[in-house]
């Protein structure tokens, strides 16, 4: 018989699959199907889900449309559509962006170390970085990174970008794309019924745009969307009220700081 006042055992953690790496961190959110490759042989993927933990050699790879966020103690990685990640099985942290959207945010003066391309980028602050077949694009929304391919070292601070191409040093910093105005719905909130979809408008900044949908208190992205000009009409996620944003991209690469929010309420009837 268990003695009185016993507590109860704690449960011992799973066994780590054959061949992974050490946890480093876990899955913070995912809309949309964010899948690993598993280790050792990489041959197969599965789905993960929030709070499933993040290992050193472990690559990820998200669906369209998807939108998923990797927390670690020093930063958060929020991965876009059809992006491919990897953290690298190596005694130096570092993470790989070998396809897709990834913004890097991180309070300190250095975040772990990026490699894209040929190349890496270095820093602490908010960074998105895309990378394309012959080209990545790096645009520095706060703080300051270093970006260094073909033996050359570009330093980016907040509000300014750099693009690069295969083979080639990094171009001069530029200043980022203005951000969008005029949305509709703004600070006066529009209320939509449950499942039903929303249309979103705004002042065209450039040849394309990323919109986002985020929680009302804080900046966790649900939903993202990269499209052309607008209107867009999308389902919220759920009841509530959201706060959306919408950023430009320049046909570099490169993305606009986010405008202003507008409010979307989300009732059921």
């Amino acid at each position: 018989a268990a003695r009185a006042g016993a507590q109860a055992p704690v449960p011992p953690e799973a066994p780590r699959p054959p061949g992974a790496g050490i946890a480093i961190g876990a899955l913070g959110w995912a809309a949309g199907d964010v899948e690993r490759a598993e280790l050792p042989q990489k041959s197969s993927w599965r789905r993960l889900v929030a709070g499933d933990k993040l290992r050193t050699g472990d690559t990820f790879r998200t669906s369209e449309d998807a939108t998923a966020r990797l927390d670690f103690p020093w930063m958060t990685v929020t991965l876009g559509a059809s992006t491919l990640l990897t953290i690298p099985s190596s005694t130096v942290l570092s993470t790989v962006l070998e396809q897709g959207r990834a913004e890097f945010a991180g309070p300190g003066r250095d975040i772990v170390k990026i490699r894209v391309g040929d190349g890496e980028v270095r820093g602490g602050g908010r960074l998105v970085l895309r990378r394309s077949v012959g080209r990545t694009s790096a645009t520095a929304l706060e703080g300051a990174f270093r970006v260094r391919f073909a033996g050359r070292t570009v330093e980016i601070k907040g509000g300014q970008g750099t693009v690069v191409m295969d083979g080639r040093p990094p171009e001069a910093p530029t200043p980022l794309p203005a951000a969008p105005r005029g949305l509709q719905p703004g600070k006066d909130p529009v209320y939509v019924r449950a499942g039903q979809p929303v249309e979103l408008r705004w002042t065209a900044g450039g040849p394309s745009h990323r919109v986002e949908i985020l929680a009302l208190r804080t900046d966790e992205v649900l939903l993202a969307r990269e499209v052309g000009a607008p209107p867009l009409r999308v389902e919220i996620p759920g009841l509530g009220t959201y706060r959306w944003r919408v950023s430009t991209r320049d046909a570099r690469g490169l993305e606009s700081p986010p405008s202003a929010d507008g409010l979307i309420c989300s009732v059921d009837k």
